[in-house]
């Protein structure tokens, strides 16, 4: 389904004539600018630097330098200012005689020297707790150490940001974003200056909660040659076994890669480069029953298999002044993948799968000084991927539910070819008290997808005991057959909008409130009037500043801060793709329950005769009819709702403490559902397949299986965290999680599992826990500088309890094509042959009417915990130019909030080895994960028909991931990074 162009087109000039309507509204104001720029000695420019002019009053304004360590404080009243500069690794700056007049200023040329060993200088990541928006304290910062801390494989990387974000709010997921682009690849460890998780939650910005948001911020180029060369490596002879692998498996994984940066045309332009190959060789674990070839006795198949993993990528990153107003950065990405995959679990060899990756990215961004008092940032992104998978599909697969899964693959060759782009502008303008910032996004994605999935076919038993009967010729057939043909190639083009307004309007020193609308549209479904408006203050009691870093004026010791927020999620292009391709015009799809077919195929031992496997031109012959894909005309997108309370606390010797309580709620949250299946009280699953057996609201039809916008979801979250820097080099943050979410629908895309009801005409049992979220969760991390052994220690400790599962029967008892029916819970009625016996309860497999049917996701898993450990060293060597002339820091700045340990742009951390500044250094680091060796289970094999009912088949990963691979239960990893 398509929706009219005219539609999108008059949904888009909304929203721009909307950001027309607001830019003209804005009217000017004579106040004053605060610009410049910082510099080191050797002329590079410092990036991140924190910079707050405090005027005599002790009302505070915050800023950060931007990628040419420019720095813009618009909207102050014309007066002296106090203007403190502090950045990690450099002299705490300071100048009380600073003028500031109506209209444009002279741009101020700011100096910092380096902070020598012996004069170390602890910053503040966020100068206290304070009243604007991006400072909510349950925000994290990591620069520096922090960022050394975390692991080098790109895959770990991952988890642990996403660990660190915690559980986000809605069904879908945290979010990374790199430089202000989602999607994007996530950049080699060395190459990030700064990470910002969970900020701003409720900004209009953003089109999804900033719960759960990790924002990665990449280095720029430098005005002297500067760079890195670093390596990592594995092997099974450091690590534990893995409790599923008969043996401590082969494994090794080796990492290496560089980055350059320096100037291209001094002061004026600059590059930054980096490249990272790893190569792993890894091993998946074959966990499954299978049937003994002589004499079909069901036997334990265990084993573990040699997966290879290879990645590559490069980058180059150009920074570039055009004039005084405009910068220009411009970065080109390159990444390439390969891994042996589709084994593992219940999978046996034979479904082995190559899969192959490419993936070029081009980004833009250019920031423009409109005058003294507006800013404008346009952002590019286009990105060209291709996927590939190849397996030998020449025989049909075999699926025994939840025992073993063989014969061929599921694909023979496919590929996937997407192009997409997004374009972003936004304008910040202050106007005295009002920040008013606006912008929109447009993005776009044309999709080429060639799979021959299931062209072999698939036949399903619902136990091993039904398959081994087929095998012995004892009348026994498939519960179901599945087959596709047609053709493969499927083109998807889809389109989306997003426009808003935001007024940040400080009432008083110590009282801010936001005021946000957005609008969102895309094409491909009829949903337009999607308006998101967002409200939130922030109230200090007591204070008269909204951040004074130094103490200048009334510093807040306890801040309140709440609000509310509309958000809408999007429909994804591959729901749209799934509809064009077997929506009855493409390919051609069969789900066969047909006696009359099945009884000829003949199995054996080894698999099933080809000869006697039903084609897709057969069955289109015997008008068997096909299953279809389909998108409600009404389809909605869904539309949630946040409400969330916080508040903050100073404390004395730099702990802050804070807690937040929200509620999220989504209506219109995206199910599939079979529309067509057997009507209630007509099909008798005795007779399945038979002529006759059961009506449908269309005969004439299969099966329809619809995406529709009817399910809900509701999550109630309590956080409370901790952060503090006790002392140079020794910080620490802590922060626990728990809540309740319940929904009736786990719906992901291109997937059947929880996108589907147990029964499509009755949803009223449906509602149940969310699979994807713990009750409570706990997370600890920090650095610990021990001088005396010149060592630097990160610990990061997660702890949760256990993940919840669903618990079904293993069969299709109402003829609808999905496994996924629940059990009742058992009663009287019960008898014996039905009846399960399990420590989550006694159900009955086959329920009769009157039954309470178990909720979905009833069962719990077990809990996780988990200590990963990084500890390294470094050793400078080599004097650094003029460090003997470095400015003594003449002051420590005191307060609360996420702390950093100044490091210097080669050398160590203060206490952590180096003996100071230093031109080289040598940092030699060992990550170890999992470090108590305690065997974290994933959760347990939820169908009553499997003979690995209740048990786990795999353990999850140390950072709280799925991690069914054999390299090891422990690994340890040793890094050396020489910095020059």
């Amino acid at each position: 389904m398509r929706v009219p162009p005219s539609i999108f087109r008059r949904g888009l000039c909304f929203a721009l004539l909307l950001l027309f309507t607001v830019s003209n509204a804005s009217a000017q104001q004579r106040a004053g600018t605060l610009r410049g720029q910082i510099k080191d000695e050797f002329g590079g420019v410092i990036v991140g630097a924190t910079v707050n002019a405090t005027d005599a009053n002790g009302l505070a304004k915050n800023t950060t330098t931007d990628a040419e360590g420019n720095f813009t404080l618009g909207g102050l009243v014309p007066g002296k200012y106090v203007v403190r500069v502090v950045a990690p690794g450099f002299a705490f700056y300071e100048n009380a005689e600073v003028e500031v007049s109506a209209g444009r200023n002279e741009p101020q040329a700011i100096v910092l020297g380096v902070a020598l060993e012996k004069e170390e200088v602890t910053v503040a990541a966020e100068a206290g707790i304070n009243t604007t928006s991006e400072s909510n304290a349950d925000a994290i910062v990591l620069r520096g150490k922090d960022i050394e801390a975390l692991p080098d494989d790109p895959d770990d990387l991952a988890a642990v940001l996403s660990a660190l974000a915690g559980p986000s709010a809605g069904p879908n997921g945290g979010q990374i974003y790199v430089d202000g682009f989602e999607g994007g690849r996530l950049p080699p460890k060395a190459s990030i200056r700064e990470v910002r998780v969970s900020q701003n939650p409720l900004n209009a910005e953003n089109d999804r909660p900033g719960f759960g948001r990790v924002d990665i911020l990449t280095r720029p180029g430098m005005d002297r040659f500067r760079g890195s060369v670093n390596t990592t490596f594995a092997d099974e002879a450091f690590n534990s076994r893995n409790p599923f692998s008969p043996t401590r498996a082969d494994y090794q994984s080796r990492i290496y890669g560089f980055n350059l940066s320096g100037p291209v045309v001094a002061k004026k332009a600059s590059f930054f480069v980096d490249f990272q190959r790893r190569g792993e060789d890894d091993n998946d674990v074959i966990t499954a029953t299978v049937l003994d070839p002589t004499s079909l006795a069901p036997t334990g198949f265990n084993l573990a298999v040699l997966t290879p993993r290879r990645f590559t990528t490069f980058s180059p990153r150009f920074d570039y002044a055009i004039n005084q107003n405009h910068t220009l950065v411009a970065r080109y990405s390159y990444t390439r993948s390969s891994n042996l995959g589709g084994i593992g679990g219940f999978s046996l060899l034979s479904r082995a799968v190559e899969f192959s990756s490419m993936d070029h990215n081009i980004q833009l961004t250019e920031t423009a000084v409109l005058n003294a008092t507006t800013i404008n940032e346009t952002r590019f992104q286009y990105t060209r991927s291709r996927r590939e998978q190849t397996g030998d599909n020449s025989t049909p697969g075999i699926q025994v539910l939840d025992s073993f899964t063989g014969g061929g693959a599921s694909v023979g060759l496919s590929f996937n070819s997407e192009n997409r782009w997004e374009l972003q502008n936004y304008t910040t303008h202050t106007r005295g008290t009002h920040t008013l910032r606006f912008g929109a996004r447009l993005r776009g994605v044309k999709l080429t997808d060639f799979a021959d999935n299931n062209f072999n076919g698939t036949f399903t038993f619902t136990s091993l005991d039904q398959y081994r009967a087929a095998v012995q010729g004892g009348g026994a057939i498939p519960s179901q057959f599945t087959i596709s043909g047609g053709e493969p190639e499927a083109r998807v083009s889809q389109y989306d909008v997003g426009g808003f307004v935001q007024d940040e309007w400080k009432i008083r020193p110590n009282v801010l409130l936001t005021l946000g609308l957005r609008y969102e549209n895309q094409s491909n479904i009829s949903s337009h009037l999607n308006l998101a408006p967002r409200i939130f203050f922030a109230w200090a009691p007591g204070g008269s500043t909204t951040g004074s870093m130094m103490g200048g004026g009334n510093q807040p010791k306890f801040v309140i801060r709440g609000g509310f927020g509309m958000f809408y999620d999007r429909f994804n292009e591959n729901g749209t793709l799934q509809s064009i391709r077997f929506g009855g015009d493409g390919q051609q799809r069969f789900i066969v329950s047909d006696p009359a077919i099945l009884n000829r195929v003949v199995f054996t031992p080894t698999g099933v005769l080809a000869s006697t496997v039903p084609t897709v031109g057969e069955l289109a012959t015997f008008l068997q009819p096909q299953a279809l894909t389909r998108v409600a005309d009404d389809l909605q997108a869904p539309r949630s709702t946040i409400a969330a309370v916080q508040v903050e606390r100073q404390l004395p010797k730099n702990w802050t403490i804070f807690g937040v309580f929200f509620n999220f709620r989504t209506q219109r949250v995206f199910r599939q559902r079979n529309i067509n299946a057997f009507l209630p009280g007509t099909y008798d699953p005795a007779r399945r397949g038979e002529p006759g057996n059961g009506a449908r609201p269309d005969n004439t039809q299969g099966d329809i299986y619809q995406y529709e916008s009817t399910g809900s979801f509701n999550d109630y979250r309590l956080q409370m965290g901790v952060r503090n820097q006790l002392r140079p080099g020794f910080s620490v943050f802590a922060n626990f999680n728990t809540g309740r979410a319940t929904s009736d629908t786990d719906c992901v895309f291109g997937g059947f599992g929880g996108c589907f009801p147990a029964d499509s005409y009755d949803l009223s049992s449906e509602n149940g826990r969310v699979s994807f979220f713990a009750r409570r969760q706990v997370f600890v991390g920090g650095n610990i500088a021990v001088p005396k052994l010149k060592l630097s220690i990160s610990p990061f400790i997660t702890a949760r309890t256990g993940q919840f599962f669903n618990i079904i029967t293993g069969s299709d008892r109402n003829g609808d094509g999905i496994f996924n029916d629940r059990p009742a819970f058992a009663d009287a009625q019960t008898p014996a042959a039905d009846l399960r016996v399990t420590e989550w309860g006694n159900f009955d497999i086959r329920p009769k009417s009157g039954q309470t049917i178990i909720p979905r996701n009833y069962g719990e898993g077990p809990g996780f915990f988990a200590v990963n450990l990084s500890i390294s060293r470094t050793f400078g060597f080599g004097n650094l130019p003029g460090a003997a002339a470095a400015a003594p820091s003449s002051s420590t700045p005191q307060g609360g909030g996420p702390v950093r340990t100044a490091g210097g742009p080669g050398g160590g951390a203060p206490g952590a080895g180096g003996g100071g500044e230093k031109r080289y250094s040598l940092t030699l680091s060992v990550n170890i994960q999992n470090a108590l060796n305690r065997v974290n289970f994933a959760t347990p094999n939820g169908n009553l028909s499997s003979p690995f009912f209740g048990e786990s088949t795999r353990i999850v990963g140390s950072f709280g991931g799925f991690g069914g691979t054999a390299g090891g239960n422990r690994k340890i990893q040793a890094s050396a990074r020489f910095n020059f």
